[in-house]
């Protein structure tokens, strides 16, 4: 297994959230957009990934915002909806 592939498998699983809405929204930016993300988005995504469920659960329903992380959300919500 290539050092990518761990890393892909590793962030698969931590997208794990116990909550149907973020398991979907965190597996729909890391199958659509991660790999071609750039390196300080990717950063960010894995920020996104150690935040608690309630905070992440903020930011991904739009009650609050946070704009370093608005365009990966943005990405996380076209890719739910089809549109990636």
């Amino acid at each position: 297994m290539s050092m990518e592939d761990e890393n892909l498998s590793k962030l698969r699983w931590r997208c794990r959230r116990g909550m149907r809405e973020l398991d979907s929204a965190m597996r729909a930016y890391l199958d659509n957009h991660y790999l071609a993300a750039p390196a300080e988005e990717r950063a960010l995504f894995v920020e996104l990934q150690e935040m608690q469920d309630p905070e992440l659960f903020r930011l991904i329903s739009g009650k609050a915002r946070e704009a370093r992380y608005q365009h990966i959300i943005d990405k996380m919500s076209d890719a739910m909806a089809g549109r990636s």
